[in-house]
């Protein structure tokens, strides 16, 4: 069998094999730092394929069983610390000079093959990227978890990916004596090499527009975001405003501009100490990177979560345990951005869709029911 995936899918097998190798995962301190004082001992690890589940019982070697789904277990195999270690620094190695979209790493096929791993990523109905036994030391006890995988082995990481569904939609009150058609035209390549984006909304502004968050174009994702918290549309809506209109692409700097411009009016002018556009955006935030999509419906179901783990650019791997969500919650806001999603515009004809290419198509002013809106869409990363 080839197995071919991209860098996000290797990384949730480098991940296993690597901890299973090293006995340990580390809780992360603020800038990704291994906290010596926060480890947790690796017992077991488990691996769901279609119809059964690989478990590697940790010991001085890797024992591995097989478990169909009837609940027969056998075992399948031995596999050594010292060749667990030679795979992950091959999968490491693999991951780092993929190429392209999607990848093969030949030199573990037999690996995958003799130990009867059929996928590289967790079934798509499963809420976590892998399983494991732990030992908490907090608790004294051994438990089973779930852990959330973000990799920064190939770059930056996506947090929230975009979609044509991801665009968060303003209705645009303006008195305008030229036509849509010659404003997009005419602000779609802006002076000084700003954002066309940022361009149009600062000449709205100049035409004293009025603009108002009206919903998402994705039903799905709008039910999401309501189920993390009843604001988070409008929030995010007015979080890209902000993102465009200052030119700033970072969590941290919109959330301020969210607490300065309060436009959903939530302190009415009086000062607070509660800073709840930056709480309800952390949660968003925590809630993406446990695995909340814009298209999947979203339970906000966290039984046998036990957090989040990073694949670092240098192979480290760290975790950000529940019990210190407050540190990732932290960390999420000040590490992640904004990104720019191709807007599919057609450049013969600024306003319209492009016929080709990447279809998310927002950006520029359109009528529709003789009322004007402007699109933006949604997508987070890791910086």
């Amino acid at each position: 069998m080839s197995f071919t995936g991209n860098k996000g899918e290797w990384s949730e097998l480098y991940v296993l094999v690597k901890l299973l190798m090293e006995g340990k995962l580390h809780q992360s301190d603020f800038d990704l730092n291994k906290d010596e004082n926060n480890i947790y001992e690796i017992v077991k690890a488990y691996k769901i394929e279609s119809d059964y589940t690989l478990e590697f019982d940790r010991k001085n070697v890797i024992d591995i069983y097989k478990t169909n789904n009837t609940g027969v277990k056998i075992k399948i195999g031995i596999i050594s610390i010292d060749d667990l270690k030679s795979i992950s620094e091959k999968l490491f190695s693999g991951i780092k000079k993929g190429v392209g979209k999607s990848f093969s790493i030949n030199e573990v096929t037999d690996f995958l093959a003799k130990n009867q791993i059929q996928k590289l990523k967790a079934p798509s109905h499963i809420k976590s990227d892998i399983r494991l036994k732990i030992y908490d030391h907090r608790l004294a006890t051994e438990t089973d978890l779930g852990f959330s995988i973000k990799s920064l082995l190939g770059g930056d990481s996506t947090l929230f990916n975009t979609g044509k569904g991801n665009n968060f939609i303003f209705s645009v009150k303006v008195s305008m004596e030229e036509s849509i058609a010659n404003f997009n035209r005419r602000t779609y390549k802006p002076p000084n090499n700003i954002a066309k984006l940022t361009y149009r909304l600062k000449e709205l502004e100049e035409l004293g527009a009025k603009l108002k968050f009206e919903t998402t174009q994705s039903k799905k994702l709008w039910r999401n975001l309501k189920m993390v918290d009843g604001d988070l549309p409008e929030i995010l809506g007015w979080a890209q405003y902000y993102r465009w209109y200052n030119r700033d692409s970072s969590l941290s700097g919109v959330s301020e501009q969210l607490e300065l411009n309060d436009p959903l009016n939530f302190y009415e002018g009086q000062p607070s100490e509660q800073r709840l556009y930056e709480y309800k955006l952390k949660r968003f935030l925590t809630e993406s990177a446990m695995g909340m999509t814009s298209e999947t419906p979203w339970l906000g179901e966290y039984d046998s979560f036990g957090g989040v783990i990073i694949a670092k650019n240098d192979g480290d791997i760290v975790c950000f345990h529940v019990y210190d969500f407050n540190l990732f919650r932290n960390y999420l806001l000040k590490n992640t951005m904004f990104e720019q999603p191709s807007t599919g515009e057609d450049e013969n004809n600024p306003g319209t869709e492009k016929s080709t290419g990447k279809k998310y198509y927002y950006g520029w002013l359109y009528e529709e029911n003789n009322e004007l809106f402007i699109k933006m869409n949604l997508q987070i990363r890791f910086k």
